[in-house]
């Protein structure tokens, strides 16, 4: 019985952070499959592709960094909820910042959750198998088709 593959947008301008997350997942869940912005306007073209193109995936999670250049991950967050389209796909905030003020506006923009990116390596697959055991068994996501309504 084939896989039904997992869709995740990571929206992270640093290639470096964004390929290590990518490996992580690859290794770990080959069914997960990634598509990466470099910033909140690519991800917003992304979904807009989403919705006319069927070869583009819409992402049943979004992993947004924060502090990134064009469109950062807070107004990327207040634009993607405000579209009726958009609103149902969780986001969760992976971010350097561990900001009071990050963590609240993140959540006030209606992030489904907030994490903080780790140092190590070990601690970065670490927080990616929780990711993935929530985001991908412990909650009940909308089906793709059910998000366009």
């Amino acid at each position: 019985m084939p896989v039904t593959p997992f869709h995740l947008l990571l929206v992270d301008d640093e290639v470096a952070d964004a390929e290590l997350f990518e490996e992580i997942f690859r290794e770990d869940f080959p069914d997960v499959v990634i598509t990466r912005a470099l910033n909140g306007q690519e991800a917003l073209d992304h979904l807009a592709r989403s919705e006319t193109d069927p070869a583009v995936a819409r992402p049943q999670l979004i992993v947004l960094d924060l502090n990134m250049p064009v469109m950062n991950g807070h107004d990327f967050l207040q634009r993607a909820k405000a579209h009726a389209t958009y609103r149902s796909i969780p986001v969760l905030i992976l971010s350097t910042s561990s900001g009071a003020q990050d963590v609240q506006r993140s959540y006030h923009n209606f992030a489904s959750g907030y994490a903080v990116k780790p140092a190590s390596y070990a601690e970065l697959q670490a927080l990616i198998q929780r990711i993935s055991e929530y985001w991908r068994g412990a909650v009940v996501l909308p089906r793709i088709e059910q998000l366009t309504d």
